[in-house]
């Protein structure tokens, strides 16, 4: 015989709640064998309650519900067919998720980085990892005045690749002697990309790049332009009189220190240049 369940003991028995059960009911994806008319109970005989597992596996990979419901009327090859299709789409969500969990661990690597800056005004050596980054190429972009149409055009080539921009961007410029802020013009402006992403259609002006890794001899301080050229200045003569061997321009970073939308924003800027030692 049969067996009749109520909607409490099917709930106990497929470890779901009684509201969603009413609900499934409501769709029509697991509506019960009888109610009865008098007092409105639901009964649910003991062949459906194996139905449920299609119902929950479904649901445990991300299935909407419209799409459970139509699985219910398919023929086995019918939903063979349809079960291929939803690993492509758990499959896609799989990369999605590797590509948020690259960015989390990047983001936090930067931050460790800068929060492991020594002391502001000093000469320092770190070893880095080679980085991916987006470059683009720039003309009449100095220290005192950056476009900002430079970084919206960053900022949409980024996103339209399917990633997030990071909120640390620098520039590059040639190593030399600079005596104000005027004189410092940038080459390149870039951003780290966060993501493995492969981001098409770049404009002429835009390469993605490796930045080398190695052996980098750094200054970092609180930004104005004042410092700025005191702490370039030092950074520089350090490597004149110790006779260093630079093998790069030099890379400008900027690093917030604030993130509130409410406060005016705050930066360290590191400066650094790779060394052969």
């Amino acid at each position: 015989m049969n067996k009749k369940f109520t909607i409490g003991e099917v709930s106990k028995i497929v470890n779901m709640p009684i509201r969603t059960l009413h609900y499934y009911d409501e769709i029509g994806i697991f509506k019960p064998a009888e109610v009865d008319k008098i007092t409105n109970y639901r009964y649910y005989n003991e062949s459906q309650i194996a139905n449920m597992d299609l119902i929950k596996s479904l649901k445990y990979i991300g299935t909407s519900l419209a799409n459970i419901k139509k699985a219910q009327q398919m023929t086995p090859n019918e939903l063979l067919h349809f079960l291929s299709e939803q690993e492509e789409l758990v499959q896609v969500k799989m990369k999605r998720m590797r590509d948020i969990q690259d960015m989390l661990i990047k983001t936090k690597k930067q931050l460790q980085e800068q929060i492991s800056i020594p002391k502001f005004h000093e000469i320092y050596f770190t070893t880095e990892d080679p980085q991916r980054v987006l470059s683009l190429k720039v003309e009449n972009a100095t220290l005192i005045d950056v476009p900002s149409t430079y970084f919206s055009e960053m900022t949409y080539t980024i996103e339209k690749g399917g990633s997030v921009l990071s909120n640390r961007y620098g520039a590059i410029f040639p190593l030399k002697k600079y005596e104000s802020g005027e004189q410092f013009v940038y080459t390149h402006l870039y951003t780290a990309l966060l993501t493995e992403h492969r981001i098409g259609q770049l404009s002429d002006q835009m390469t993605i790049k490796k930045m080398e890794g190695g052996n980098y001899i750094c200054i970092a301080f609180p930004f104005t332009i004042e410092t700025y050229v005191e702490n370039y200045q030092k950074l520089y003569d350090f490597i004149i009189n110790h006779q260093l061997h630079a093998v790069s321009d030099v890379y400008e970073l900027f690093l917030p220190t604030k993130f509130s939308p409410i406060e005016e924003p705050d930066y360290v800027v590191e400066l650094k240049v790779r060394i052969n030692s």
